[in-house]
């Protein structure tokens, strides 16, 4: 213990003795380990933190696979879901009329109903359905996300309230008051933090709930990250809008259970025995949805977690980032590395003293492993504020650039510290271990008579070894930039992309409101007049589904002609104005007018619409489909009447292939409901005047989301958006890191060989053979080190593979950019060195001897 405090303080004494140099490895190290922690916060709070809940390790979410897609009445597929489940995969809702895929975590209220019944593997099972809600309280109408969840769900969780009571199964019944949990966050910024809430009253559509409880405040979401404000008794779902009735058979999958196991109920044992009631369940009656052969079969996901709707969205790019930023570290290290072995060379005769005194090898090492740890943990300690900054701002960028706000508690806890500590002890060892050894190997004899400015074997070696850090790093700088460069060409290709109709001009939002849906339609008409006269607008309108906006419907089709063709479409319910509004093209027929938004409300004719060209290629192939019909569902569902074909647009987002699309007039539509207005000018500058006009038409109207077309295509590319700027900054530290390094290393050389260029010079030699000596000395080394970077690249690029759009990971044009701009900058760094080499004395340095 002794020999060990007297290292660290020896150390010390080093450290403050050479504070330029400490300077440039604390900050060196704080950008590096403060990168890791920012990124290791982040997939802490969205991966690994569990939920504040009681024994959260036995809470499990139910999902289902099958070999085949089950045929359902009605359904709806949730991006909560876990990852390789459900149609969700890029992370959005979807309701249809069948699941996209055969793996999805929505069940029926009788499967539901069994379960509750049994209890055979849970101790409590619960359900619940997300759902976008416009309330109305203390006289403001807001937009919140909420919970439909059954009576069971708090005990289900285990959680207790701040102020009043949860729910039990008497809030969940016919015939129930109109109950209200509100979250804690709800409360203080909603409700003013009123010591008064229990009672309060909260308006949704048209019924009024009354608050019944509070929720702590360290439980705000089930799914981490989101805001969840307001839960509702599962009863009520028909009677609040979007008003989803007539989902009690066992056809119509639609909600999500978790459950609690039981003491000494394994996992696996859980599963079977839910599968087993599964199948039968589903694979039998007269809403059976599977055939026996669909072998259907439960699987049970922790969920102790909570949901996996940011674990969807982001935990691709946070690894692949964490994997960048700890590229950039190991620069770091290996450039320190070779710091330290310079100055170990300068300290060769204080080194060598020490020997001669009879410090052993062992000590030599510990004493330079002393000094590493000591600035590793300043580093550290420096690291962990930056990181704790950096996770806070990357937060506020998800949150700004993502369809929902973002509440992620980023705040350092155990498993951070323990891993900025674990990184800051790898790391003061990494770069410390190698000039330690190279120092305890020392001659005794050449450390002693060590001088400034000759050539010795000893350091001949110190020098070739600092050439290998120096091509080391250049070739770990590589990947990371030609990584780099190719999510910058994706995000350029991505904004590129013909979307299929003109983005430009264009205002898109969405309008809430509590009325009943029997006056919506003409409520939203009659705004529709009112925006299309306002200066500066073009047309003004109205659609079920906003385009690239990650979201919509799809269904079945099937040829009228061909009955057993089937064909996979997304729907888009549309007012007569959308295609001229958006600037789809018109290729065959005409598109319908508001006469034939009247006719679709007719039950006894059959529906005129408007399809794209690649649903009229798949379903009628060269045949003329004006005139045609196809059916919805089943092969005997509603039949629809192809009257116009339009161009084809992207529908989900900029990524999507083009997908069959059905735009149908809007009739009925109770969903939401999507405004879009083409203007005449900068569309931003007539966002005031839209929503003053809202107000002064109806101020129980909410404008949700109001955003510019490029603004909406900006913010479904945010993944894009974030590795590229992050990814950028990466690599031009990683950059920077590895020149500071070669300006080292030639530093070091000149400093060394000054009686040599003395020599040289005296002889006759030009100072411009001194300058491309020492040039050529760097780019030497920036072009061995590009060289092995571009075959460490090739393999590494490929794992990026599934972020890239219209570009390959082994593209040789990113590739050669890459390289030039490194040699180039890695050129720019040697040039320093190499002009001071140029400007040597030569009476002045054959003095150094």
């Amino acid at each position: 213990m002794y020999g060990l405090m007297q290292d660290v303080r020896y150390s010390l004494r080093q450290i403050r003795k050479s504070p330029g140099f400490t300077a440039v490895v604390v900050i060196t190290l704080a950008l590096a380990i403060g990168g890791n922690t920012a990124i290791f916060s982040l997939i802490n709070a969205v991966m690994l933190r569990t939920l504040p809940i009681k024994d959260p390790g036995r809470l499990v979410l139910l999902k289902w696979k099958a070999k085949s897609i089950p045929k359902t009445k009605a359904s709806s597929s949730y991006a909560n879901c876990p990852p390789g489940s459900g149609p969700a995969l890029e992370g959005r809702d979807i309701i249809s009329d069948v699941p996209l895929d055969a793996r999805v975590c929505s069940f029926s209220l009788p499967f539901f109903e069994q379960l509750q019944s049994e209890r055979n593997v849970f101790s409590d099972v619960a359900a619940f359905v997300p759902a976008d809600l416009t309330v109305n309280s203390e006289g403001q109408t807001s937009r919140v996300r909420g919970l439909f969840v059954s009576g069971d769900f708090f005990s289900t969780l285990g959680v207790r309230p701040a102020v009043g009571r949860l729910f039990d199964q008497r809030d969940d019944s016919e015939g129930a008051a109109p109950s209200i949990v509100v979250s804690h966050r709800f409360w203080q910024s909603n409700l003013s933090g009123d010591g008064a809430v229990l009672g309060k009253e909260i308006l949704i559509g048209k019924t009024m709930f009354t608050v019944v409880g509070v929720t702590a405040a360290e439980f705000a979401q089930l799914d981490p990250g989101l805001t969840c404000d307001l839960w509702i008794p599962l009863a009520f779902n028909a009677k609040v809008p979007p008003y989803t009735p007539g989902q009690t058979k066992a056809d119509a999958i639609w909600m999500e259970l978790i459950g609690r196991l039981k003491p000494k109920i394994s996992v696996g044992q859980a599963a079977s025995a839910v599968s087993t009631a599964f199948a039968a369940s589903t694979t039998s009656g007269p809403e059976a949805i599977f055939k026996s052969d669909d072998a259907p079969q439960i699987e049970l996901a922790t969920a102790a977690h909570g949901l996996a709707t940011l674990r969807r969205n982001f935990s691709k790019v946070l690894f692949v980032l964490l994997a960048a930023v700890a590229l950039v570290l190991l620069i770091s290290c290996v450039n320190i590395a070779g710091l330290i072995l310079a100055r170990s060379a300068a300290r060769r005769k204080e080194l060598g003293m020490r020997v001669a005194l009879g410090a052993t090898r062992g000590r030599i090492i510990s004493q330079l492993l002393a000094e590493s740890l000591l600035l590793a943990f300043a580093g550290g300690a420096a690291g962990m504020a930056l990181g704790v900054l950096g996770a806070r701002i990357l937060v506020s960028f998800f949150s700004r650039n993502w369809s929902m706000p973002l509440q992620l508690d980023v705040h350092p806890d155990a498993r951070v510290f323990a891993f900025t500590l674990l990184v800051s002890v790898a790391v003061g060892v990494a770069f410390g271990l190698i000039p330690a050894f190279s120092s305890g190997r020392a001659d005794l004899v050449s450390m002693l008579k060590a001088e400034s400015g000759s050539a010795m074997g000893g350091v001949g070696r110190s020098v070739a070894f600092g050439s290998w850090i120096v091509i080391t790093q250049i070739a770990l700088a590589m990947p990371i930039l030609a990584a780099a460069g190719l999510v910058t060409r994706t995000l350029a290709n991505l904004r590129a992309e013909d979307a299929g109709f003109n983005p430009q001009h264009l205002l898109v939002f969405r309008i809430d409101s509590t009325y009943s849906r029997k006056n919506l339609d003409t409520v939203y008409r009659d705004l529709q007049q009112q925006l299309r006269s306002l200066p500066g607008v073009v047309s003004v309108s109205r659609s079920g589904v906003a385009l690239l906006s990650d979201g919509g419907m799809a269904f079945p089709i099937f040829s009228n002609d061909e009955p057993v063709l089937q064909v996979r479409a997304h729907g888009l319910p549309m007012s007569s104005d959308f295609l001229t509004t958006m600037r789809i093209p018109l290729r065959q027929g005409r598109m319908f007018g508001d006469e034939d938004l009247e006719r679709a409300r007719s039950k006894d004719v059959s529906t005129q619409v408007v399809v794209n060209e690649t649903l009229v290629r798949q379903l009628f192939g060269f045949r003329d489909p004006l005139g045609k019909y196809f059916h919805l569902g089943n092969a005997f569902g509603p039949a629809y009447e192809i009257i116009g074909v339009v161009g084809d647009a992207k529908y989900g987002n900029v990524r999507d292939t083009i997908w069959p699309t059905v735009y149908m007039p809007i009739g009925d539509w109770n969903g939401p409901m999507y405004f879009e207005v083409r203007t005449g000018m900068e569309s931003v500058a007539v966002i005031p005047e839209i929503q003053s006009a809202v107000r002064r038409f109806d101020s129980n109207l909410l404008i949700v989301g109001m955003k510019t077309e490029t603004e909406q295509i900006d913010e479904d590319l945010y993944q894009e958006r974030l590795m590229s700027v992050l990814s950028g900054l990466f690599a031009a530290l990683a950059v920077i890191v590895a020149c500071v390094g070669l300006y080292g290393l030639l530093a070091f050389q000149v400093a060394r060989r000054t009686q040599e260029i003395g020599i040289r010079l005296a002889l006759g030699a030009e100072r411009e053979d001194v300058l491309r000596l020492f040039l050529g000395r760097g780019a030497g080394l920036a072009i061995a080190g590009t060289l092995l970077g571009c075959a460490a690249a090739l393999g590494v690029t490929r794992y990026v593979q599934s972020f890239l759009f219209g570009v390959r990971p082994a593209d040789p044009l990113t590739f050669i950019v890459t390289a030039v701009l490194l040699v180039g900058v890695a050129l720019i760094g040697s040039y320093i060195p190499a002009r001071r080499a140029a400007k040597v004395d030569p009476m002045v340095a054959l003095r150094y001897e």
